[in-house]
C-alpha cells in the first residue's frame, strides 16, 4: 500500500511448510502458535523498519468497536485488550492490525500527521469501525479533506459466502447496495467487505478518490497470505502495519 508521508505493509507469508498453518511470518500472539516462532517474526520486522521492540504495537483483536490511541512509548499491554483499531499521531511508532481474511485498513492525514490501521470482519464492518477511526483521527487533529484510506489483502466478494442472517445483519445497518450484497436472493448469499468499507468512509465524508481497494484476496492465495477459511482459524495472520518516520 502506498499512501503519502507514511510506510504501510501487508505481510507475506514467505517460506511455506506443508501442513503447518502458522510456517512463515507470523507475529500474532493469541492464535495459538509457538512464542518463539512470533518472537522471531517481531524482531525480524523491527530490524527491517529499524525500530526498537516497544515501537511495535499489536492490539489483542476481539472483532469489537474499539479504538485506541497510542499516545506514548512504552504503551501499556492492558490498553491494547479488546482493541480493533488504533490511532497516533507519534512518528517511528509502528502501529498494527492482523488479519485472516478480515479486511486490514491504513489511514492516513500526511498534513496533520495522524495515521490509523483497523480490522474489519463482518462486525467490524456492519459496526462501521472504519467510520470510528476516521472519528477518532479527526479528535487528534485530522482533516476529512486529507484523510487517505487503503485496504489490504482480505477475502474477496466471490469468496466470502455467508448465511442469510448475516445479509440481513448488514441490511439492518443500511448497507442495501448490489455491490456490498451479492447473490442476495440465491441459496448462497456473498458479502464484499471491502466495497462496504467504502461505503462506510464515503458516509463519514471521505472522498472516493482517497479510498484505495485491495488488490489480493486471502483465501485465493493462502500460499501468500494466511486464510481463516483456508487454514481454521488455528493459523497465523497477516500483519497490516503503518508507520511515520521520525523528521
Amino acid at each position: 500500500m502506498t499512501l503519502p508521508g507514511m510506510i504501510a505493509i501487508s505481510t507475506c507469508r514467505g517460506c511455506v511448510v506443508e501442513g503447518d498453518s502458522y510456517s512463515g511470518f507470523n507475529a500474532c500472539h493469541y492464535t495459538g502458535d509457538d512464542m518463539m516462532h512470533i518472537e522471531a517474526s517481531r524482531s525480524l520486522l523491527c530490524d527491517e523498519l529499524g525500530i526498537g521492540r516497544e515501537a511495535l504495537i499489536i492490539p489483542r483483536q476481539t472483532h469489537s468497536l474499539n479504538v485506541a490511541v497510542v499516545d506514548s512509548i512504552p504503551f501499556s499491554a492492558e490498553r491494547l485488550e479488546n482493541i480493533d483499531a488504533l490511532v497516533t499521531t507519534l512518528s517511528g511508532v509502528a502501529i498494527a492490525i492482523n488479519t485472516a481474511d478480515c479486511v486490514p485498513l491504513v489511514f492516513a492525514d500526511e498534513v496533520n500527521k495522524v495515521i490509523g490501521v483497523a480490522h474489519s470482519g463482518w462486525k467490524g464492518t456492519v459496526g462501521r469501525i472504519a467510520s470510528k477511526t476516521v472519528n477518532t483521527m479527526l479528535q487528534c487533529g485530522a482533516s476529512l479533506l486529507h484523510i487517505k484510506v487503503a485496504m489490504g489483502p482480505c477475502i474477496c466478494g466471490d469468496c466470502f459466502e455467508v448465511g442469510h442472517e448475516v445479509v440481513e445483519q448488514f441490511e439492518k445497518n443500511g448497507f442495501h447496495s448490489p455491490q456490498v450484497i451479492l447473490n442476495q436472493y440465491q441459496p448462497r448469499p456473498h458479502i464484499d467487505l471491502p466495497q462496504a468499507c467504502r461505503q462506510a468512509l464515503l458516509e463519514i465524508g471521505i472522498r472516493d478518490e482517497n479510498i484505495t481497494l485491495p488488490t489480493d484476496c486471502s483465501r485465493c492465495n493462502p500460499q501468500k497470505f494466511f486464510s481463516a477459511r483456508r487454514l481454521g482459524i488455528n493459523s497465523g495472520r497477516t500483519l497490516t502495519i503503518a508507520i511515520t518516520h521520525k523528521a
